[in-house]
């Protein structure tokens, strides 16, 4: 007879953790965790920074590309109220001193322009007999190119007037609007820091030549025919200047 076969489990060791393994099991853990942590923030770092150099470059290159264009440009490539701002300090564009010392000396002849032009559009409009509110904008041809000039609107009018009143007024009784024209040129020289060598009305509005004035200019002793001649050329010297 057979006996049966009694199978016996086997007996398994499990191994339970010591408390100083299990928290130096968490202390690994939490040091990984640290380190990828510390590796991400430093990835998004490098790559925000990267963005910012590209930024300052791109800027830098743009800067340098404007100044290369402004210095062949005519007026540095301002015109209009920019220009005007540019050279009364409100804004100076990014140009050095000795660059809008430049740009001073170009825009004397531009505003010298302008004023002339106002000053004639109000004498031909009051010889027409009409009157109207004048523009204080001006393109202006110079030897640079042509520019947009600008100017406060105060002043632009104030010269329109100047001319308007003196075509209908006889240059005896020019003083008034000669003070006038002198004070909006003053503002404007001033304002734009240009230097003024002389009054406006001595050019655009000129004295009419008194008699002893006439004799020592054309040196004829007391002849008066001469001297009329001599009047004569002033007050045509003063009419060609409109």
């Amino acid at each position: 007879m057979v006996s049966p076969i009694i199978l016996v489990p086997e007996r398994r060791e499990t191994r339970t953790l010591l408390p100083e393994d299990a928290r130096m099991d968490a202390l690994v853990n939490a040091l990984i965790a640290i380190g990828l942590l510390l590796i991400l923030v430093l990835i998004i770092y490098l790559i925000d920074r990267v963005n910012q150099i590209e930024k300052e470059t791109r800027k830098v290159m743009t800067t340098l590309t404007e100044k290369s264009t402004r210095s062949t440009a005519p007026f540095m490539g301002l015109s209009s109220r920019k220009l005007w701002d540019t050279l009364i300090g409100r804004g100076n564009e990014g140009l050095d001193d000795q660059t809008l010392a430049e740009l001073r000396n170009q825009y004397q002849v531009v505003l010298s322009k302008h004023i002339e032009a106002l000053y004639q559009e109000g004498f031909k409009d009051g010889q027409r007999g009409m009157s109207g509110e004048p523009l204080n904008t001006k393109v202006v041809t110079t030897s640079k190119g042509q520019v947009e000039s600008w100017i406060p609107s105060a002043q632009a009018n104030a010269l329109y007037q100047c001319g308007l009143s003196a075509s209908q007024t006889p240059e005896t009784q020019w003083e008034p609007l000669r003070a006038s024209m002198d004070e909006a040129g003053l503002f404007l020289f001033s304002k734009t820091q240009l230097e003024v060598g002389s009054p406006l009305s001595d050019w655009l509005m000129p004295k009419v030549a008194s008699v002893d004035e006439a004799q020592k200019a054309l040196g004829t002793g007391n002849s008066v025919s001469n001297l009329a001649a001599g009047v004569a050329v002033a007050s045509g010297a003063s009419k060609a200047n409109i």
